[in-house]
């Protein structure tokens, strides 16, 4: 069940690596940025594609953000394309000084009319406070940004004055957590500093991660069952999406328990759906809250505390909770305004730093911390990149909700008595929060929750996943 995927390190750490490369190795700093460069200029190359080489104005800042960026001139020039690098500041640091006198007496220092691309090199990870810029070259042409967006903390992605606005970003040696605020187009470019390794808060999640197998002759009983406890006759709909998940993510069993007076409004409940009046949990796992409302609070929080077996808490099943973790093996999955109600703090505090609020609800219990970037708590956190539009809508939490249950089941079904560890939790809800993302991925805006449910299967695939 080990996680897999490149490392997410913030600002202080990645120059630390830097550091350790240039002083304690013994690499020149010169000669990492040349490195560097080199690594840039081919990341702008190939992201640009077969079209002609634009006209490239080059943003220069005062220190080593802009000494990569006098380099990155003269690898691109090298490859043909026409450059120049304007000065924003003058130039600080040994080696941007060092930069600019050579791009200087090869003649890219300058300007030039109607750039096809601006790369923007001001600053770069070291930005942690508002920042106030001379007026720059008007443009209209695409940007790349160097490491990291001008006015932007690269540990928070947090706005900290104006820059402009990156169509890509090239970052170098380590992903940022600025990433994975918004879905930003990005590459990245290594220059050594794995080779010593060091401390990574999160890894970004780069191919399919564990999911719990299932052999050929499963029956319902070993795929598991599924207990939703859901829906109210305002809300049915977020049970049946929740149903639809259980059932998607594999489960052999599903039962909705409900008021019996919203059993009428169930008409696109899925046939293989049980219904109950509430009541003792029928199945393995338990799936909790999705338009349950707030008059089962007392109900929910007995549950949480008592249930034995795997559960998953959402939506008002979260907003019955005290912020206090269960004995039992528990998947919550808040967005923001549910992480705030969980830890009683404001929500825009909780998301000005998505990777530590994640790291605050993991004492509570596994975390899936919904948003364009899900972030999935763990020994290590693990951050879906590449969000897409369509998940931004109604009752697509329900589904999700639903599929961890299923995943549940699955591994509950066929590990036999004993106690639940942590890791399986961990490992099952990244494993749900990627078949959500994933059976989401190119579709269009506008396609329902259950399209989306519909493709989870097909993502999943036949057998069900990788060894442990």
């Amino acid at each position: 069940m080990q996680r897999v995927g490149r490392p997410i390190s913030r600002g202080a750490v990645v120059r630390a690596l830097d550091a350790a490369l240039i002083e304690g190795v013994g690499i020149p700093s010169a000669v990492l940025m040349e490195h560097a460069a080199h690594g840039v200029a081919d990341a702008i190359v190939a992201w640009w594609g077969p079209r002609p080489p634009p006209a490239t104005r080059i943003l220069c800042g005062p220190g080593n953000n802009g000494g990569d960026g006098y380099a990155v001139a003269r690898h691109l020039h090298l490859r043909g394309w026409t450059v120049r690098c304007v000065s924003v500041f003058s130039p600080a640091s040994p080696e941007c000084r060092l930069m600019r006198g050579i791009a200087d007496r090869l003649g890219l220092v300058g300007d030039l009319d109607a750039p096809g691309l601006v790369v923007d090199a001001i600053f770069g990870t070291g930005q942690r406070a508002p920042i106030v810029l001379p007026e720059l070259p008007p443009s209209a042409a695409s940007v790349v940004a160097l490491d990291v967006p001008t006015g932007v903390d690269a540990d928070t992605g947090l706005r900290l004055g104006a820059g402009p606005a990156p169509t890509h970003v090239v970052t170098i040696g380590r992903l940022k957590p600025f990433l994975f605020v918004d879905a930003v187009s990005f590459s990245l470019v290594d220059i050594g500093l794995e080779w010593r390794g060091g401390p990574a808060e999160a890894f970004s999640v780069d191919a399919r991660p564990w999911i719990p197998p299932l052999p050929d002759d499963a029956n319902k009983w070993r795929r598991g069952h599924v207990t939703v406890r859901a829906g109210c006759a305002e809300k049915t709909g977020a049970a049946v999406l929740a149903c639809l998940g259980a059932l998607r993510g594999g489960a052999g069993l599903v039962t909705l328990q409900i008021e019996r007076a919203a059993w009428s409004r169930l008409p696109e409940l899925p046939p293989e759906v049980m219904v109950a009046e509430p009541g003792a949990p029928r199945g393995d796992v338990l799936v909790v809250g999705p338009g349950l409302g707030r008059s089962a609070d007392d109900e929910l929080r007995r549950l949480w505390n008592e249930f034995p077996g795997p559960a998953v808490f959402d939506a008002d099943g979260l907003r019955a909770l005290d912020g206090r973790e269960s004995a039992h093996p528990r998947v919550i999955t808040p967005h923001a305004g549910e992480a705030a109600h969980l830890l009683a703090e404001d929500w825009r505090t909780l998301e000005a730093d998505r990777l530590a609020t994640a790291a605050r609800l993991a004492a509570i219990a596994t975390t899936i911390y919904k948003g364009a970037c899900p972030i999935v708590t763990g020994a290590s956190l693990a951050v879906l990149g590449g969000g897409t539009a369509a998940l931004g809508v109604g009752g697509s939490g329900d589904l999700l909700a639903g599929i961890v249950g299923g995943l549940l089941a699955n591994h509950h079904g066929g590990r036999g008595e004993g106690g639940w560890r942590r890791e399986e939790c961990d490992a099952i809800a990244l494993a749900g929060a990627w078949l959500h993302q994933e059976a989401a991925r190119g579709l269009p805006v506008g396609v329902l929750v259950t399209e989306i449910g519909a493709r989870v299967p097909q993502v999943r695939g036949s057998g069900g996943g990788g060894a442990s």
